[in-house]
């Protein structure tokens, strides 16, 4: 079971969401699309596993703009990681989890496991888990 999870570097600060492409405001295009140049660079398509509401802040991946936490999961900015700030947050989407190990961190000996954007695969943090029950032998 999860308790919190830590993103620590590849972070971007919260962004107000931009309003939508589908305004009531925006000018319909009349007529036809101008031409293509004649080489296109096409990037691949942004395909994440949740898309956070607009209306609220959010934190997302530095490197492929991933969606990762609403501001109003955030529990602390006061954590420290091994690449410098980390963030403390209530829950996060889209990232995926490594093998649970237990480490020393800078307030004692933790279960934790590192957590990496599910889109890019960039190490994004560590989320603190809980140890199973132990059972008498």
């Amino acid at each position: 079971m999860c308790v919190a999870q830590v993103l620590t570097a590849h972070l971007l600060p919260p962004r107000q969401a931009l309003g939508s492409l589908c305004s009531p405001w925006a000018a319909p295009r009349v007529g036809p699309l101008p031409p293509a140049p004649a080489m296109v660079r096409i990037s691949k398509p942004k395909t994440f596993q949740a898309y956070l509401d607009d209306c609220h802040r959010r934190y997302s991946c530095a490197h492929c703009r991933a969606h990762l936490a609403n501001h109003d999961d955030l529990i602390s900015k006061s954590f420290q990681g091994s690449q410098g700030r980390a963030y403390l947050f209530n829950s996060v989407v889209n990232v995926g989890c490594g093998p649970a190990e237990e480490r020393v961190l800078l307030t004692g000996l933790h279960a934790v496991a590192d957590i990496h954007c599910e889109n890019c695969k960039t190490t994004l943090g560590w989320k603190y888990v809980s140890h199973p029950p132990l059972t008498p032998g």
